[in-house]
């Protein structure tokens, strides 16, 4: 993986506005719902996300594709039972889709009901070879399942990145898995990576700035949450993590500059990059 860091360093948006987000107009049938949902998404309205992904599949209970997102998106909006319900109505009515064995078993380890999820994600990963999700799922559940894994994750992150013409999207979810396994320099390698092949994702930078805060560099995290906040000034989220590291960076944190910032943040990446090298 390339290294990022220098390339979001540099303040490109200085004195620049954000890119004009397109208007937001009133969805009308599935495909516009399920386009709204995923703007909603890319935005971190995942709470709104969800709502319109709904919309899509009462429409279309065919749209698969809204139907596993939906599923994605209430387990990273943190609504696991909700997800439980839906993930288990859509792989009981749809046993021929692939696609719902993954999403059955990314809600299946987060509730740590490894060896059913386990079953399932095999059973993903027989179905299309070219498909990315059911390998981006297979990794993330390597990680929570044992940290120690996160190398073979990495493999299956890998494959799911060569799969799709669309790498921010892996990027992000291995970024998300890596953060929320409490690994947050591998994190923000990974979600530099989306936030450089979807620069317009609010998501991408927000979750960027919770890597760097979880690393306790304030500062820097507080710079991808007013980016974030840029691409999307409703993300109240992005608005309470500022306030949140404004008042932990208060102090000897304002005395870094940002070349303490990279010393640090690089220094983290390149031991896990050896412990990398020594594994295989």
């Amino acid at each position: 993986m390339s290294d990022r860091f220098d390339w979001l360093e540099i303040d490109t948006h200085a004195g620049e506005q954000p890119a004009p987000r397109q208007v937001r107009v009133q969805p009308t049938d599935a495909a516009s719902y399920y386009q709204s949902a995923r703007d909603m998404r890319e935005s971190g309205l995942l709470g709104t996300a969800c709502g319109f992904y709904r919309k899509a599949v009462g429409l279309n209970d065919h749209h698969y594709s809204a139907w596993c997102e939906l599923i994605d998106t209430l387990v990273r909006s943190n609504q696991l039972e909700i997800a439980d319900r839906v993930s288990a109505d859509a792989f009981a009515n749809y046993r021929q889709v692939r696609l719902f064995y993954a999403a059955r078993a990314l809600v299946l380890a987060h509730k740590h009901q490894f060896d059913e999820a386990f079953a399932l994600i095999s059973v993903a990963l027989e179905g299309d070879a070219r498909a990315w999700y059911p390998p981006c799922v297979m990794g993330e559940m390597l990680l929570r399942f044992d940290r120690e894994k996160r190398f073979e994750a990495q493999r299956y992150f890998e494959q799911a990145i060569d799969n799709t013409d669309s790498p921010w999207e892996p990027y992000f979810l291995a970024g998300w898995a890596f953060l929320h396994t409490a690994m947050p320099a591998m994190a923000a390698s990974y979600l530099a990576e989306a936030a450089h092949f979807r620069p317009q994702a609010a998501v991408c930078w927000l979750f960027l700035g919770d890597s760097f805060r979880a690393l306790r560099l304030y500062e820097q995290a507080m710079f991808y949450y007013q980016r974030a906040q840029e691409l999307e000034p409703n993300s109240e989220l992005s608005i309470a993590r500022q306030k949140e590291c404004g008042r932990l960076s208060f102090g000897l944190m304002r005395l870094m500059n940002r070349h303490r910032l990279r010393k640090r943040w690089n220094a983290a990446l390149d031991r896990i990059r050896a412990e990398s090298k020594r594994e295989k």
